[in-house]
């Protein structure tokens, strides 16, 4: 299955406050990503996320007490055209 790069927005909100970071989001040719694609993401870089609101694409995490976000909030997504896609 081949994969192309997405790069989100996200903006990561902790006790301290609010910060915007970017995150490579994999998926497969011909498709956008999918909230699927997105925990995957959440998960490579130690977070486990679970989906909180839809509309706004907002996630919080499985355990909060142990977590060092309170949410996750994805601002926009845009595919890297400039990435060859390769092989899982």
């Amino acid at each position: 299955m081949l994969k192309e790069r997405y790069y989100s927005t996200v903006e990561f909100m902790d006790r301290f406050g609010k910060a915007n970071r970017e995150m490579a989001i994999y998926c497969e040719v011909g498709k956008k990503p999918t909230i699927g694609d997105f925990i995957e993401a959440f998960k490579k870089s130690g977070l486990d996320m679970e989906l909180s609101d839809f509309a706004n694409l907002t996630f919080k995490p499985r355990r909060p007490s142990e977590a060092p976000v309170l949410s996750l909030r994805v601002i926009r997504t845009m595919k890297d055209h400039t990435f060859k896609p390769f092989a899982c």
